[in-house]
Formats: C-alpha cells, sequence, structure tokens
C-alpha cells in the first residue's frame, strides 16, 4: 500500500485513476429514497407493530397500509408491502419443526411465574398429542360461575388440525367466561376423558350441568368423568334436523314445526304433560313409526327444557350456542395458518378482551344509575345489588308482577299464605296460573311453581305481586344469589399481571411512556410550528448524542433476536417435543361434506333471483337453465309417478341433483292437484 506524502503515518489513502459508468447503478433520486436497502430496513419498531397486529388477525397488507395513514404516506414508512410480508415469514421460519416445543416451554414459563397457572401435555413417541391450560383468571371464573358449564370443539385455529376445546361459563353480567382451554390431537373418547381429567385436576369440582353436543365421544367421556354432573344436550342441534329428517308433503306443514317447537321449548310443563302431548302430536301426524322422532324421544331426558326444570340453573344454558359464541370470539383473532405458538398469542390476546368486556359491564354497574320504571323501594333495592343485566331482568319481573298478574284466590294454612296468580298477555288475557306459597314468620320463604329461581336465580313476577300485595319492600337475602350480585370477583382477576398480552415489562413501560409523553407535547403544541421546531430540533441533538456514544447496532437489534424477544422464545430451544402430524379430523381439513337434502333447503332459504327470461324472482331456475327445469317439471306432472327413471334425460340434465328432482316432482304434482 503507497503512502501519499502529507498524510499521517498508518493512514490509509485511496487515488481514483479512472472511473468506468456502465460498471456503476445509477444513483436513486430524492423522491426514491423509501427504496434504498438502509430505508426498507425494518426496525423493532415496526416488527412490533407487524407482530401485534398478527395477534388480531390482520395481515401484512394491511399493516403496511394502516402505517402508511398513520405516518401520511408510503415515502415515511420503513420498508415495502413485501417487506412486511417477510418479516411475517420470518416469525414462522423462525418456529418451524420447534413450535410444539416452544408452546410447551412457554406453558412451562407460565406455570413457574404466575400464580395458580395450571398446565398439562400428552405426548406419543415424540409428537404432542394434548394441552390443557387453565390460568388463575380461568379458575376464579370457574369456582364464580361453574355450575353450568359447557364446551365444544371448534377447528381450524392453527396449521396442525389440532381441534381447540373451550370450556365457557356464564357470568354475573350473562356474558361468556372461559374456564379453560385445550388442543387434542383427534376426537376419541379417551382423547376427551384425558381433557375432563385435566380439567377436574385444575378446577376440584365439577359441575352442576354439562352442555355438549351430540359428538359420540362426548357423549360417553362426560358421565364417565363427571359422574356427580348432569349431561344436557344442546336442543338446537336436534331441532335444527327437522327439516332434514321429515321430509314430504308434512314438510310444508307449517303446523308441523310450530306445535314440535312449541312443545319442546316449553319450560312449565311436567315431563308426564310433555309425553302425552307428545303422543297425542305424533298420532294426529301419523308420524308414530317415524325412526328418527323415535330416536329423539328415546334420548328426551337428555334434551327437552321439561326434564330438567328442577335442577338449578337449567335456564343459564339451553344450547352450545354460548360455546360457539365463544369460539367465534377467538377465532376472530388467528387463522388455520397459525402455529401453536402464534395460536397461543392469539387465545391471550382474545382473552383480555374478553375480561376487559368483564370489567367495563363492572364499571358501568357500579358508575352509572339504571332509569327506575316505577320507583318502587324493593326496585331500588334490586338495583343496589345486583349487576345492570340482572337489574333489568328482575326490574322487568317486578313491572310485570304489577301490570299483568293480580291474585285470584287466597288462601293460609298453618301460617302459610297460598295465593293463586292468573298471569296474562299484552292483551291482559289470561295464559297460565300459578300458585306461590308464602311463609313471613320465621325468615320470608316464598315458592312459586313456574320454579323460575330455580332455573333463572331470582324471583319471578308472580312471587313480586305477593310481595306489593304484603307490602314487602325488600327482597329477602335468602334470594340473593352471588353469583348475580355486584363485586362476586376478586379484584386480583384485572391486575395487569393476569393479562395475558400485556406488555408490562421495564422496557416496555418505560418504551410506552417516552412515546405517550411525546405525543403528548406534540398534541399540546399543535398548530405552533415555532414550538414544534423547538422540539425536533431537541429530541435530533439527544439523537446525536445517543448515537456517538453507541455507534454501531446492538446485538438485540438483529433479525432473529428481535422476533426471539416478540416470541418470547430463545433462538436455540432443544427440540423434545415435535408438532403433531396426519390428523384427519372432521373439520380439521376439508369443509364437511353437506347432503344433498341439507343443499336443498340451503337453496330454499337464499332470496329469490330475478330470471331474466321469465322475469319473475323464483328459486329454482335462472335464466340458463330454464327450459330444462320447465321440462323437468312437464315430464314430472306427466308421469305422476316417484319413479325418476321416467323423467328421462331432461331431469338428470337440471342444475338440481336426484333429490331435488323428487322435489320438484312433488311440487308439480301438488299443483296439479
Amino acid at each position: 500500500m503507497k503512502v501519499f506524502p502529507g498524510t499521517t503515518p498508518g493512514t490509509i489513502l485511496f487515488r481514483v485513476y479512472e472511473f468506468v459508468e456502465l460498471h456503476n447503478h445509477a444513483l436513486l433520486s430524492t423522491n426514491s429514497m423509501e427504496f434504498s436497502k438502509k430505508w426498507r430496513r425494518l426496525g423493532f419498531t415496526e416488527r412490533h407493530f407487524i407482530h401485534k397486529l398478527s395477534l388480531n388477525k390482520i395481515g401484512p397488507n394491511i399493516a403496511h397500509n394502516l402505517q402508511c395513514l398513520l405516518k401520511g404516506g408510503s415515502h415515511n414508512v420503513h420498508g415495502t408491502k413485501t417487506d412486511f410480508k417477510n418479516a411475517a415469514r420470518d416469525s414462522r421460519v423462525f418456529i418451524t419443526d420447534r413450535d410444539a416445543q416452544m408452546l410447551v416451554d412457554t406453558l412451562k414459563a407460565r406455570s413457574e411465574n404466575l400464580p395458580n397457572f395450571s398446565f398439562d401435555f400428552k405426548i406419543v413417541g415424540c409428537e404432542l398429542r394434548s394441552v390443557f391450560w387453565a390460568d388463575d383468571v380461568s379458575k376464579c371464573n370457574y369456582a364464580v360461575f361453574g355450575d353450568v358449564l359447557g364446551f365444544d370443539a371448534t377447528y381450524r385455529t392453527n396449521k396442525y388440525g389440532m381441534i381447540f376445546v373451550l370450556f365457557t361459563g356464564v357470568d354475573h353480567h350473562k356474558k361468556c367466561v372461559t374456564c379453560g382451554a385445550g388442543l387434542l390431537y383427534d376426537e376419541t373418547i379417551e382423547s376427551y376423558k384425558w381433557l375432563l381429567e385435566q380439567f377436574l385436576k385444575s378446577h376440584k369440582t365439577q359441575p352442576k350441568l354439562v352442555l355438549t353436543d351430540q359428538d359420540a365421544a362426548t357423549k360417553q367421556a362426560v358421565p364417565a368423568m363427571f359422574g356427580q354432573s348432569v349431561h344436557r344436550l344442546c336442543m338446537w342441534h336436534i331441532v335444527k334436523k327437522i327439516p332434514l329428517k321429515i321430509s314430504g308433503d308434512l314438510l310444508s306443514n307449517e303446523n308441523l314445526r310450530v306445535s314440535i317447537h312449541k312443545l319442546v321449548w316449553n319450560l312449565f310443563i311436567t315431563p308426564s304433560t310433555f309425553e302425552e302431548q307428545w303422543n297425542q302430536l305424533m298420532d294426529g301426524l301419523q308420524l308414530s313409526d317415524h325412526h328418527w322422532l323415535k330416536e329423539i324421544y328415546a334420548i328426551r331426558e337428555q334434551w327437552v327444557p321439561c326434564y330438567f326444570r328442577e335442577i338449578q340453573w337449567c335456564c343459564l344454558m339451553k344450547t352450545t350456542s354460548r360455546c360457539e359464541s365463544s369460539n367465534a370470539l377467538f377465532k376472530v383473532n388467528t387463522r388455520k395458518s397459525n402455529t401453536l405458538v402464534q395460536f397461543l398469542l392469539c387465545f391471550g390476546t382474545a382473552l383480555d378482551r374478553q375480561q376487559n368486556t368483564q370489567l367495563k359491564l363492572d364499571t358501568e354497574t357500579e358508575t352509572t344509575t339504571p332509569h327506575m320504571q316505577q320507583k318502587l323501594p324493593i326496585e331500588i333495592h334490586a338495583s343496589r345489588i345486583h349487576t345492570r343485566r340482572i337489574f333489568l331482568e328482575v326490574q322487568k319481573e317486578i313491572y310485570r308482577g304489577m301490570k299483568r298478574c293480580y291474585i285470584t284466590s287466597s288462601s293460609e294454612t298453618d301460617g302459610t299464605k297460598i295465593y293463586n296468580i292468573a298471569h296474562t298477555n299484552k292483551r291482559f288475557q289470561i295464559v297460565n296460573n300459578y300458585v306461590v306459597s308464602l311463609i313471613i314468620v320465621p325468615g320470608t320463604i316464598v315458592m312459586c311453581t313456574c320454579m323460575c329461581y330455580t332455573h333463572s336465580g331470582y324471583l319471578c313476577r308472580h312471587v313480586f305481586c305477593v310481595f306489593q300485595y304484603n307490602q314487602i319492600v325488600e327482597i329477602p337475602t335468602k334470594y340473593l344469589l352471588a353469583r348475580w350480585m355486584r363485586n362476586t370477583f376478586p379484584d386480583r382477576v384485572h391486575d395487569i399481571a393476569n393479562k395475558c398480552s400485556a406488555d408490562d415489562d421495564a422496557e416496555s413501560v418505560i418504551r410506552r411512556n417516552i412515546f405517550d409523553t411525546l405525543t403528548e407535547c406534540v398534541d399540546r403544541l399543535r398548530h405552533k410550528t415555532e414550538n414544534l421546531n423547538d422540539i425536533l430540533a431537541r429530541v435530533k441533538d439527544i439523537r446525536d448524542r445517543l448515537f456517538t456514544e453507541f455507534p454501531t447496532e446492538p446485538s438485540c437489534n438483529s433479525k432473529r433476536a428481535i422476533i426471539s424477544e416478540l416470541i418470547g422464545q430463545l433462538d436455540t430451544v432443544d427440540v423434545l417435543i415435535k408438532p403433531p402430524t396426519g390428523i384427519k379430523n372432521k373439520g380439521s381439513g376439508t369443509k364437511r361434506q353437506v347432503g344433498v337434502v341439507e343443499q336443498l333447503f340451503e337453496r330454499r332459504n337464499k332470496n329469490p333471483r330475478l330470471c331474466g327470461k321469465c322475469n319473475k324472482y323464483v328459486f329454482d331456475h335462472d335464466a340458463r337453465n330454464i327450459e330444462k327445469v320447465q321440462a323437468a317439471k312437464e315430464a314430472a306432472a306427466a308421469v305422476g309417478t316417484d319413479d325418476l327413471s321416467a323423467l328421462g334425460t331432461a331431469a338428470t340434465e337440471t342444475a338440481y341433483d336426484h333429490s331435488v328432482n323428487r322435489y320438484l316432482l312433488r311440487s308439480a304434482r301438488r299443483a296439479s292437484s
């Protein structure tokens, strides 16, 4: 190396002898600086932004669009859409085959660092097969609201197809709360037994009533593990099959479905009355020998409400709609391409949102005063002890006890007052009669034959009618249940430490305080350009001094180090547990197969379309296949038989399948008659 005259010894200088323009790319213009390699590099803030949005099911494309909007244009955003996509990809690449091990390590760390957190897992060979976990909030939920429990399996929450099972209860605002969760490899009896066994280990006690769908595995696993609980099947899953199981002319008879629904949903009849009316209905419709109706009647004690009317809280859950609502809440945040670690982070985000809703309702109950319809002392008393949602229901019972109920007769025997109450509708027509028994001394004891207190947990309108007559101005303490009252939850449930997705470490808190402080200053100085320039100059001065003190990027700002921090896992993990493979459950892969009859009714439930040729709103054809459908109808009417082979090619070439052709044939026969 040549040393040039006039330079300090040890200094290396270079001299340009020749410049070849062809060997160099064109320099970027000022307007294109956003596409330079240095500007496109994503730092911690950008990757943190992408990661947090992904926990709310917001992809990198929308994340980039949001950044462009927030920062005033794409020229102010580090990275392009492709860079944002690559950042999301890098997180999945970082996890790869260490997914199951990272999931177990994360849950293990929570059990060691969080109070009252429990989890367990099951491996076969070296593959993860089942996981169950419940934190302190879930255990508090179950301790207060675990008398009625529902659980339902859902799919498409992770890329392996593991079944997500959520245990759901009903809180004092009548909102869904989580009592535990699990992931299963398959839906066998053994898998559900293992899951329920872990649930009992975590919560120690069994619920009074368990609600599930008609899944064959759960129907056997629940009674085996919850021997002290009443197992109830979802009514909706059974009743919705009526149009699919009862076909022919009876299906078009609206009175059939109305009669069955009116009978099976009636909570105020006795089992013997239900059986008598059911048999009368089946005989009148000539359905006594119908195979499916005989099957559901044989298991009537597992799903018809009147068989549960004496079980406490039986009205909190009649269907698994609450379970499906909870599943939908968690699926809002997750997607089927998520790894197990990403799914767990999304689960925490959704759980925090559920807790925030509960805290919001608690605050509204404590800080606002409801409207008093009658301003009665008993109404005011109810508003002071119940949550807002429950008070509104109790208030409705008080109001209707005054307006729609009246005493027809009364008597007294051995200190017990007996009142016959007439129950009227909106037109003040008597629709039913109930009997209320009242003992005032010693202590107020009241009973009503409608059993509202048993199945709902608060007194009915008939009792409030009697209370008004006897000038009782407060609800007796015996009938004030803790699950419907204010402040029934321990305060620690809403602590920041119990929020799964909260960044409460010291560095995150300081970073947020810096951003918030700068934001407050900038907001205070809006439209004051000189003052804003002064703040900018000071901030740049601080930046220059920091960059002088720390001239190079720290190792913690590398891509893998940032991803490791965001996911909460070390870069080096010993893999002893591998993700599951080969899962083939009914809802984990492709969409379930829909039967031809169900397809028919899905089409019938759609809105009619305007046919361009006949100029009518119709269900069964459009301008493309009107000739084929009309030919099939004419052939069906001419044949007058159920033998579809006689319809010829005209019927088989229609847009409808075999079962739909049968429906067209029956419609044509009814029209011709």
